[in-house]
């Protein structure tokens, strides 16, 4: 499988028979992840950020809940989690949703807004991962800090940082910050990542970073 970051936390998964696109971004944030093909997007919270659906072509299948789906072969999970909640913040806007993705022999999850560390239910469905997308630059979901102590909590095999503001010079501070807590070297950023069941595994989490397209 394909994975490649379109800017924000939007992530575009390339699998045998359907392409996936979470958590889709508009151009409000500065970000243009262009017109990415798709047939399944997740909607993590209901935001611009996070929400671009008709920033997807095709015919696609929008799952924005918690559920359980199979679709072309793809099987999906969405349990609810919440964003962190601001100032005379509709009670509705809170609700956030984690995806996982069982496909080609490899599990996968985006933590999309959650806020807080997850409880122990959300830890039990999200163990045993082989990649987890994890924001740590998002004003409603978790800091750095937390980004990094969840990362060490589930033990993916691979993690990939993403929704922090790429810097011009050097490192950007979100992604500094979440790597100095997890206590992990990353490798080299990559355009795309090719994965597959013989590439992914051994002890410990890999760091692994994608350049963004948006």
């Amino acid at each position: 499988m394909d994975i490649t970051w379109l800017g924000h936390a939007a992530i575009r998964l390339r699998a045998r028979d359907a392409a996936v696109v979470m958590d889709p971004t508009d151009k409000s944030d500065g970000n243009d992840m262009g017109r990415p093909q798709g047939e399944i997007v997740t909607v993590s919270h209901h935001h611009p950020h996070h929400d671009h659906v008709a920033g997807v072509r095709g015919e696609v299948m929008v799952l924005d809940g918690p559920g359980e789906y199979e679709i072309s072969g793809i099987h999906i999970e969405g349990l609810r989690a919440a964003l962190r909640p601001a100032t005379n913040q509709d009670p509705a806007a809170l609700r956030s949703t984690i995806f996982i993705f069982e496909t080609e022999e490899l599990r996968l999850a985006h933590l999309g807004g959650l806020s807080a560390p997850p409880t122990a239910q959300q830890a039990e469905h999200l163990s045993n991962l082989d990649v987890l997308f994890v924001p740590v630059g998002c004003d409603e979901a978790l800091t750095p800090d937390q980004a990094a102590r969840v990362t060490r909590a589930l033990e993916p095999h691979i993690a990939i940082p993403i929704a922090y503001e790429p810097a011009k010079r050097g490192m950007p501070a979100a992604l500094q910050t979440f790597l100095q807590q997890l206590g992990v070297t990353p490798e080299a950023a990559v355009s795309r990542a090719t994965l597959n069941r013989r590439t992914v595994g051994g002890d410990g989490t890999r760091v692994m970073l994608l350049e963004s397209r948006g």
